[in-house]
């Protein structure tokens, strides 16, 4: 059993029993009236000395369910699984002790009723250094919840080198591009999103330094439209060797279009211009992003 204390009020429902002390050593329950939580009709059982033969020196409370929705009666062995708190005014702390064990309450044809034979003990309840009984008065409630089956699951897969993840990109009469802060490359696509990339000429540095990027853009027809976690490799090629430049970078995309993920110094304007390096040839780059891993989101009915 667990205990806390909270500010607010139950929101299923509250009784304040006034002249407690005539009730206080029954070990016969008392039937709240009927109330509505979560769909279906409650009575909230309240035994201040306990149930017999279970409550032990114990305040026993529990939640019975007065009727079931039509389309779960059909059913033979139907089932309401619900999550039960119950409350008890501490007037001391001017807050609701709030009772719970963290498991799952089922509800059927053959238990109707569930909660706590040992919440408090009576010992407990009725000593009034202890806040609960204030003027002769107690105040307990119930919360119910109940919890329907999920519908469907979401599940998120990463994939390790997915098809088609490579996307070249050549870029020809590089010194005529113009003034043009970013240049963008056609649309590509990996797994259920489309990509492209994105290139500074002139950086965003003071040093100088070409810059690349690679953004998330709009989803494939049918496809989950959730946050993407994409890691990958961009890469500009030297066209005299095997010497390319390339940085790792990762990112979780949102599900809007962003200024994108990558580096912004992956190659200085300098080394860039030097065609001894091979980076620039015939005024002509190759860029590159190879998608590494990236994330697959599915609805399913079972994890």
């Amino acid at each position: 059993m667990m205990q806390i204390l909270r500010e607010e009020a139950p929101s299923s429902y509250l009784m304040k029993m006034v002249g407690f002390s005539e009730v206080k050593l029954s070990h016969h329950p008392y039937e709240s009236a009927a109330f509505d939580a979560s769909g279906h009709k409650w009575r909230l059982i309240f035994h201040p000395a306990g149930k017999e033969g279970d409550g032990k020196d114990h305040v026993s409370v529990y939640a019975r369910i007065e009727n079931v929705a039509a389309s779960e009666m059909l059913m033979h062995n139907w089932e309401v699984n619900v999550e039960l708190n119950f409350f008890i005014y501490n007037h001391n702390d001017k807050k609701y002790s709030v009772f719970q064990d963290g498991t799952i309450k089922r509800y059927n044809k053959a238990e109707n009723e569930c909660g706590f034979a040992q919440m408090l003990s009576v010992s407990k309840l009725n000593d009034p250094k202890n806040g609960y009984i204030n003027e002769d008065a107690c105040i307990i409630g119930v919360e119910i919840f109940v919890i329907k089956p999920i519908e469907k699951l979401e599940r998120v897969v990463f994939t390790h080198n997915p098809p088609n993840n490579k996307f070249t990109w050549k870029i020809s009469d590089f010194s005529k591009l113009g003034d043009a802060k970013y240049h963008y490359s056609d649309e590509f696509v990996v797994g259920d999103r489309k990509w492209r990339m994105k290139m500074n000429p002139k950086g965003e540095t003071e040093n100088k330094a070409l810059s690349i990027y690679l953004q998330a853009m709009s989803y494939l027809p049918n496809a989950i439209v959730s946050c993407t976690y994409a890691k990958m490799k961009l890469r500009i090629l030297n066209q005299k060797n095997s010497d390319h430049i390339e940085k790792t970078v990762w990112k979780f995309y949102s599900r809007e279009n962003e200024t994108g993920s990558g580096k912004s110094d992956l190659i200085s304007v300098e080394d860039l211009n030097d065609e001894s390096k091979g980076f620039l040839v015939k005024d002509t780059i190759v860029l590159q992003a190879c998608l590494m891993c990236i994330s697959d989101t599915k609805l399913v009915d079972s994890i």
